[in-house]
């Protein structure tokens, strides 16, 4: 929202007090989650001042991202919203920057090819059910999958609103997804990340109900500049 303050942007009040909540309720989230796996793999070593690296290197990215947001919308105005030349463009530019870390990426792949098969089983196929993938490249392919649906949703997402939306949105789906994985792997929920979450997620409904306001408010201007016009 900074940023598109300084982009010359304007926010509704119910716009601004919604995504100050929602940052609020990231770093808490984020802060009593950190807190919590540091407690459990510690082992009395003090792990707080890599903690506060990555959570530095966390809100960097996050400032980047949202200049980034700003210039995608800024292009799509200026060329029209073509999200499927940006997805491309945006990912083929950036495969030069992975090349310093290949070997480590292969270290890696070599290391998941050698897991433990994975235990899917496909009875109405019973050729392709003998040969046994590891479970980590099954994880990987997957991930891959997801990954796709995601930043394919995110640039469509994009096309179609503003910057400040596609931040906010993705900022939920961090916050699900660290939910999903507190679950899936049986990690104990903090309380500071649940209070978090209701903030984050109350925040996001609020941000709806400001936009909506907003955009009902813009409706009737229209209406009578065009019945003046007629």
């Amino acid at each position: 929202m900074i940023a598109g303050y300084l982009n010359g942007k304007k926010y509704s009040r119910v716009q601004a007090l919604a995504v100050m909540f929602l940052s609020c309720g990231v770093v808490i989230a984020a802060w009593s989650d950190a807190q919590e796996k540091s407690k459990i793999a510690s082992n009395g070593y003090n792990a707080h001042p890599i903690m506060n690296t990555g959570l530095l290197i966390l809100f960097f990215a996050q400032v980047l991202s949202a200049i980034m947001g700003l210039y995608t919308e800024a292009t799509y105005r200026l060329y029209g919203p073509q999200w499927k030349e940006n997805m491309f463009y945006s990912h083929m530019l950036s495969l030069p920057l992975f090349l310093p870390f290949l070997p480590s990426m292969v270290r890696n792949l070599n290391s998941m090819s050698q897991s433990e098969p994975s235990n899917i089983s496909l009875p109405w196929l019973p050729i392709l059910a003998e040969p046994k993938v590891p479970g980590q490249l099954v994880h990987l392919g997957l991930n891959i999958i997801t990954q796709y649906a995601c930043i394919r949703g995110v640039n469509l997402l994009a096309a179609k609103s503003s910057a400040l939306t596609v931040t906010i949105v993705l900022n939920v789906r961090k916050l699900v997804s660290l939910l999903l994985s507190i679950w899936l792997f049986d990690n104990s929920l903090a309380y500071g990340t649940l209070m978090g979450a209701v903030i984050v997620f109350g925040a996001g409904a609020l941000y709806t109900l400001g936009t909506q306001q907003e955009l009902h408010c813009s409706q009737p201007k229209t209406s009578t500049k065009s019945s003046k016009k007629t």
